[in-house]
């Protein structure tokens, strides 16, 4: 495998109905783990070693990104992996509950965010001695694998779809200003943020970006609330709402007030409406941790860092949203994101301690 994969990413974002295992003990008992979740293909029953995955994540499948991250492992279970979503809530237990998948015979474990990811590097020389096959994806995360011989980052930025996002907000609003809500400020929801910021600006129309935070990336109520104070205090007729499930009170509030949301990371605009949604900033990463695990468990194995953007193959927005703008507008998408591609438009003019250094 490439150290950057030139990988075409589909737009299947389907909903897993699966769900997480459950919370997890500081035991390694992976046996009475297992729970919803797993699948036991028919080629175990034959003696057949299958091939494995498991997904490790602090939060559950309510989340919108986690279900979608699921979905590009539990889409293996078709082909008859064997596939596992462990949710564990307590920090302490991480260690021990890598372990025990590891124990239990997955050969590729992805791990969600940098707080598990952190405990995969501890553990990687620990790891290997002992599962020398194993692979592990730090899912969404930029904490340093490098030193390691059994763990790579996979990296799906934002940066490019909230600039495509920022530019089209620029250009469809009625406002001197539109919107940006995250959860909390940290260096993940910046790149979401300033993303966003440099597309409004590149749009050159003099349209500025009001920003605030929920605070709680998991209460909905305190996504309706931020959302409210800003459309009363800023009349915005626009917001990009960045904030995992406390973003989804946002897009409930936007819709009340009757003004325009933009969606993340998924195609939001069949929930709740095109009229409200009328475009999400895409963010594949259910694509990128399918073809990583896949290539893992084929042995192409390279490098630390998967990176993935317009130049790979992904895909920023939703044809569905596309077909909505007036024809010159879609040229111009179309005309910058083709430039982006090619390297044409910096998208970091202005940030650059935000620059991707390969």
């Amino acid at each position: 495998m490439k150290k950057v994969l030139s990988l075409i990413l589909a737009l299947a974002m389907a909903a897993s109905l699966a769900a997480c295992g459950g919370g997890g003990s500081s035991s390694a008992a992976p046996a009475s783990q297992s729970g919803a979740g797993t699948s036991q293909p028919a080629s175990q029953a034959s003696g057949e070693q299958p091939k494995s995955a498991c997904y490790i994540t602090q939060y559950g499948l309510s989340a919108p990104f986690t279900a979608m991250c699921w979905e590009g492992v539990s889409s293996l279970e078709e082909e008859g992996w064997k596939v596992k979503c462990m949710e564990v809530a307590e920090t302490t237990e991480f260690p021990d509950q890598i372990r025990a998948m590891a124990a239990e015979g997955y050969s590729v474990i992805v791990t969600e965010f940098d707080a598990l990811a952190e405990v995969a590097v501890q553990l990687s020389k620990e790891l290997e001695e002992q599962y020398p096959d194993l692979q592990i994806f730090l899912n969404d995360s930029y904490v340093d694998s490098s030193s390691t011989n059994n763990c790579a980052n996979i990296i799906c930025d934002p940066w490019e779809s909230s600039f495509v996002a920022g530019f089209v907000a620029a250009m469809t609003t009625e406002k001197d200003v539109v919107g940006w809500i995250g959860h909390t400020d940290s260096p993940t929801q910046d790149r979401f943020r300033y993303g966003y910021e440099a597309g409004v600006k590149y749009a050159g129309n003099g349209k500025e970006v009001v920003v605030a935070y929920t605070g709680d990336s998991n209460d909905s109520v305190k996504g309706q609330e931020a959302a409210k104070a800003m459309i009363a205090n800023y009349g915005v007729d626009t917001i990009y709402q960045a904030a995992n499930t406390s973003g989804l009170g946002v897009i409930l509030e936007c819709k009340e007030a009757g003004i325009h949301c933009i969606g993340v990371d998924m195609w939001q605009g069949g929930e709740y409406g095109q009229e409200t949604v009328f475009w999400s900033a895409l963010k594949p990463i259910n694509d990128a941790i399918n073809e990583c695990v896949r290539a893992a468990q084929a042995g192409e194995w390279e490098g630390n860092m998967f990176y993935y953007d317009l130049a790979h193959g992904a895909k920023v927005y939703d044809q569905r949203d596309f077909d909505l703008l007036d024809k010159d507008l879609q040229q111009k998408v179309l005309d910058l994101t083709e430039e982006i591609a090619a390297g044409n438009v910096d998208v970091y003019e202005g940030y650059d301690d935000y620059r991707y250094q390969a």
